[in-house]
């Protein structure tokens, strides 16, 4: 890194706890700035939702962690978040609340005015494209999609995976999730997020370095040992205001990390980064799921006007990530399909591998809003 440079981790979080800020020079001192000189930033709509979205992230990476434990996990907080937050405030009152609650979010405090127009402010600073970086989100509705023919059935699919395929650059590969028969509405959003890194190369000092496959090319990171967590914690800074961070537990230490996970957390973490030179090698993840099983029997209104009430029978989420020397790449897509029919039961997800490495975290956080663009764990580094 370039001189004493602060990073904000969290930036809306940080301003609303009025924390203090603390710089990360090349001799791994810390400095500690006063917390009078620290000024309240302006509330803009996207601060409002936050913390929801935050404890929204965490709280699902739990559950599909107590489901798969011995288990790689990748998803997009931002995308499902974003995808059940349309559905939420055209429901009905009693789905609605439940929705949102799930999502994170009490109406007493945060009203439903509050949480639309934050949402609409956040995808609209969520959108980047320069030869830094791109970054796209999205929503698309199929509707009145009926009881359709096979041939009609087919057409449908292959309409919906071509609006895929175009919205993600093809990183999602041929994944499309079949239709139900009864299903009369799907709703897709997506993300493409593609960053380069801001790294200098240097010589690699052995005495201050950790070997953890990040990078192919020696470079300063910010870094920091959370002994409370017995985990290493690495921040990897990408251009236009977005950063990756990796978080490496010690053996046995995992499932307290997986507890602790919080947006104070993550701002303890941020004060307390400093820098090291690190190494690594090309690196790619990707994950499937269904979250239906999460969600309580709801019903939305459809996109139809005069449409009876619709139930969310399916929930599906695919996330790729990519990372080498010029940068990160990531994508994702959540799949919601509504129709007549309550979703079935389904038993949770089988884990993807039984057999265990040493797990670590990864989080690709869009700086400017404190988004959780993408939230995963690696157990097993081959799948």
């Amino acid at each position: 890194m370039e001189g004493h440079r602060l990073l904000l981790l969290l930036p809306v979080l940080v301003a609303t706890a009025h924390c203090q800020a603390f710089t990360g020079p090349e001799d791994a001192t810390r400095a500690t700035a006063d917390p009078q000189d620290s000024t309240p930033r302006p509330s803009l709509p996207f601060h409002k939702i936050s913390r929801g979205n935050l404890e929204f992230a965490f709280n699902l990476y739990r559950q599909l962690a107590l489901n798969s434990p011995n288990g790689n996990i990748f998803f997009s907080p931002a995308s499902i978040s974003s995808a059940l937050v349309a559905l939420s405030l055209e429901a009905p009152t009693d789905s609605r609340n439940k929705l949102l609650k799930i999502l994170g979010f009490n109406l007493t405090t945060v009203p439903k005015a509050e949480i639309q127009e934050g949402f609409e402010d956040l995808q609209h600073r969520l959108h980047s494209q320069s030869p830094q970086l791109l970054l796209t989100t999205g929503q698309h509705r199929f509707s009145n999609l009926g009881h359709r023919s096979m041939k009609k059935l087919k057409n449908t699919q292959k309409h919906i995976k071509k609006h895929v395929h175009q919205k993600t650059n093809g990183m999602l590969g041929a994944w499309m999730q079949d239709l139900g028969n009864e299903t009369t509405e799907v709703l897709l959003n997506h993300i493409l997020f593609k960053a380069t890194t801001s790294l200098r190369k240097s010589l690699r000092d052995p005495t201050r370095s950790v070997r953890i496959p990040t990078m192919m090319q020696n470079a300063s990171h910010l870094f920091y040992v959370d002994y409370e967590l017995q985990s290493i914690v690495l921040q990897m800074e990408l251009t236009a205001n977005t950063t990756s961070v990796f978080v490496f537990p010690v053996q046995g230490a995992l499932h307290q990390l997986e507890k602790a996970l919080s947006p104070e957390r993550l701002i303890k973490w941020n004060r307390s980064f400093f820098t090291r030179l690190l190494p690594g090698g090309t690196w790619r993840r990707e994950g499937s799921r269904s979250l239906e099983a999460l969600l309580p029997l709801l019903k939305v209104r459809g996109g139809i006007p005069k449409q009876l009430l619709l139930n969310i029978s399916k929930v599906t989420h695919k996330a790729v990530l990519e990372l080498d020397e010029e940068g990160l790449e990531a994508a994702a897509v959540t799949n919601i399909q509504l129709s007549p029919l309550p979703h079935p039961a389904s038993s949770p997800s089988a884990s993807e591998s039984t057999q265990v490495y040493q797990p670590f975290l990864v989080m690709t956080f869009h700086t400017e809003t404190g988004s959780l663009l993408f939230l995963g764990k690696v157990v097993n580094p081959l799948y």
